[in-house]
């Protein structure tokens, strides 16, 4: 698979903002994790049947909390206490949780070009959303741990891979992970709404592709891709969600916010330029 398909998942993220707030905002945001992973995950089983040797059952409980199961309610958190502006920027320190978490586990030194690339693309992030708000404390927590849970995720899965079919593992993911947070919307939103009118396009655009083929795309570029660079990539996310309140609703930018487009953009082809350069000092 060319990993440039890998940078589609970030993107198809992105377009969430303006999917739900057009054809899905009456859904309750749980109710929407709810439908987000289980019916995808239902689908992907039904493609590619497999079992789950017992011996594998802990590991992907785990996986699916971390990925989909914990992740997806401080998500809701964090949409709940903060404004969208502040809780992308925060999810925008991934790349630097990445370079992290891989030094104090892996004992891997970042290097000087890859803390480069992960700032530009966090200033670049915090001038095209310009948060200007009051910070939630209890918002700022759900954010940060959920982008923690990400990180320690993409890390498992690469020190860790899953030696099995990629479709079937992503497919029980998504639905071990929605069993997780079912019990919570009931609990906390009641029973689920019935599509209607509008809604079914945003339910199938959230279902077949923010999840399904997104998180294929994505769990094998976890496999495939560095983290350093698929961390960077996870910046395509806010700022598809900017660019598409733009074009689509007619959202207009301040210079600011599109020299932080140029930004993201510059520290996306930076790492690409410098990657190859790399490769070959260490040849």
């Amino acid at each position: 698979m060319p990993p440039i398909l890998v940078a589609l998942t970030p993107i198809l993220w992105g377009t969430t903002y303006f999917i739900t707030g057009k054809y899905l905002a009456e859904w309750p945001a749980l109710w929407l994790s709810v439908m987000r992973a289980i019916p995808p995950g239902l689908l992907l089983l039904a493609i590619r049947p497999a079992k789950v040797p017992w011996r594998q059952v802990p590991y992907l409980l785990l996986i699916s909390f971390l990925y989909i199961g914990g992740f997806f309610p401080l998500l809701f958190v964090s949409a709940l206490y903060l404004p969208g502006s502040v809780a992308g920027t925060l999810a925008a320190t991934l790349p630097l949780l990445l370079l992290g978490l891989q030094w104090l586990f892996l004992h891997k030194r970042p290097s000087r070009q890859a803390l480069i690339c992960a700032l530009l693309g966090l200033g670049g992030i915090i001038l095209l959303l310009g948060p200007g708000a009051e910070l939630n404390w209890i918002g700022v927590g759900a954010a940060l741990t959920s982008t923690l849970l990400i990180g320690v995720c993409s890390l498992l899965l690469q020190q860790r891979p899953w030696h099995g079919e990629l479709i079937s593992f992503t497919g029980w993911q998504l639905l071990l992970g929605g069993l997780m947070i079912l019990p919570l919307a009931v609990w906390m939103e009641g029973s689920m709404p019935i599509p209607a009118g509008d809604d079914w396009f945003g339910l199938a655009w959230l279902i077949l592709l923010n999840s399904a083929l997104a998180y294929v795309l994505w769990l094998w570029g976890m496999a495939n891709i560095p983290l350093n660079r698929l961390g960077l990539m996870t910046l395509l996310n806010p700022l598809t969600a900017v660019l598409a309140g733009s074009i689509l609703m007619h959202e207009a930018l301040n210079h600011w916010q599109w020299l932080g487009v140029l930004i993201v953009f510059a520290s996306l082809l930076l790492e690409l330029w410098l990657r190859p350069k790399r490769a070959r000092a260490a040849a």
